[in-house]
């Protein structure tokens, strides 16, 4: 949850290219559809076609008059096919059009048409789903909408089997020189706002830390994890967290805790005997010593994993550099599959394929430049929160140039790895994603 890796990323991969056209038989399949269906609702829903024609003339339900709709004007053939109802809502299109005399010149193709879609979708191995899926290795647009699909329906299932979820999660990692100048030091703000419990006794894990450092590492200077304005908390107890957390991003009283201790390792969280409701906003921070080299030598550098472990409806990652910090640096983010307990593993490769990383969309935005942190829609505390974060941890004068990193509904129980490549190296591949 707390602990840096030195894994280095793979590369994020080139971005999708579009394609002008899906498969063969896919190709002939969507263009005899497109050939009958189109004349059809120039027929039955006007020019351009509406849904409320469709819903009015022959009693089509809204859900499937609008996406007959959306399908038509779709701009490219994968698109097309991919927004299409499925054979069964096109045939309830079709006998809906029999007691139209305007509709009888065209039902013969489209029941035609709409017999070669069913037969391609029976071919296939997983149906309609394996369909979008190869349509969306080819089109950008179609993965996005079937990723958004996949990830809101984990989300409900997950918080289910949890037995909680946060509306809105957000990570905020600050780094800057240490005071020998040697290595580089961050402070970190983690927020949980709208958290829900819906299955009555569940723990809520918030905040783990490692109380002794691994000693095959510790000659080495290993990440030191700390409140941010103290020395270390010592022996863990529940009264220790509250030195983490930051009374002016909390709704107060702050909740009481329970401590779970797990070999070198103590998890404060919210007990089976918490009262509901669960505070509104709960906000921590804490100082990370020893995070990495400040003139690191390798092309790429990842500075911090993550592991998700509450369901959310919106996951932001921010990260900052002090001014002057690696100046060409670029952000990267990668998604893996966690690792086989127990096993240390090797970085895989930057550009090389690999069985732990997964295709997931991160987009990454820059922001503002300036004294001031950027707001956050939705979060009118973010701002002014991260700077009395900064204040406490005697951090208020420096100037930080920043990037945002904003996913719906994020996959639980995968591991992020958020870091840098370095412009001035020869090797930097492909762009980020």
């Amino acid at each position: 949850m707390h602990t840096l890796t030195d894994l280095l990323p793979d590369d994020a991969g080139a971005a999708d290219v579009a394609a002008d056209a899906p498969e063969p038989r896919e190709a002939t399949v969507a263009a005899a559809l497109r050939e009958a269906l189109v004349p059809l609702l120039d027929a039955l829903a006007g020019q351009p076609p509406r849904p409320v024609r469709l819903m009015r003339r022959i009693g089509l339900d809204k859900s499937l008059a609008s996406r007959l709709v959306q399908a038509v004007r779709a701009e490219s053939d994968p698109q097309f096919l991919h927004l299409l109802p499925s054979p069964t809502g096109l045939r309830i299109l079709i006998e809906r059009s029999r007691q139209e005399p305007a509709a009888a010149d065209w039902l013969p193709a489209v029941e035609c048409a709409v017999d070669a879609f069913a037969a391609l979708l029976d071919a296939l191995p997983g149906g309609r789903q394996a369909l979008d899926a190869r349509l969306g290795e080819d089109l950008s647009s179609i993965r996005e909408r079937r990723e958004h699909m996949a990830r809101q329906a984990s989300f409900k299932a997950v918080s289910f089997l949890f037995g909680h979820y946060c509306e809105t999660l957000s990570t905020a990692m600050f780094l800057f020189p240490s005071a020998d100048g040697q290595r580089v030091d961050a402070v970190e703000v983690h927020r949980r706002l709208g958290l829900r419990r819906i299955t009555p006794g569940t723990a809520l894990p918030l905040l783990s830390l490692h109380t002794q450092p691994d000693p095959v590492l510790a000659a080495e200077r290993p990440p030191q994890l700390t409140p941010i304005d103290g020395p270390p908390a010592g022996t863990q107890t529940a009264a220790d967290a509250h030195r983490f957390f930051v009374a002016e991003g909390c709704s107060l009283p702050l909740p009481m805790l329970d401590v779970e201790h797990e070999g070198d390792s103590s998890t404060f969280l919210l007990g089976a005997q918490s009262p509901d409701p669960l505070p509104a906003r709960l906000t921590t921070a804490l100082r990370i010593t020893n995070v990495q080299l400040a003139r690191p030598d390798a092309p790429y550098l990842t500075v911090r994993t993550y592991m998700l472990h509450t369901p959310c409806q919106r996951l932001v990652r921010e990260i900052y550099l002090a001014d002057g910090l690696w100046p060409d640096a670029l952000p990267q983010i990668g998604f893996y599959l966690p690792g086989p307990t127990g096993v240390a593993l090797e970085p895989p490769p930057p550009g090389v394929p690999h069985y732990r990383r997964l295709h997931l969309s991160a987009p990454i935005e820059q922001l503002p430049a300036g004294p001031a942190i950027a707001p956050l829609t939705g979060v009118a505390d973010h701002a002014s929160v991260l700077a009395a974060v900064l204040r406490r941890a005697g951090l208020g004068e420096l100037r930080f140039r920043g990037w945002r990193c904003q996913t719906p509904y994020p996959v639980p129980l995968v591991e992020m790895q958020l870091g840098f490549r370095f412009a001035g190296h020869r090797d930097v591949g492909a762009s980020v994603r």
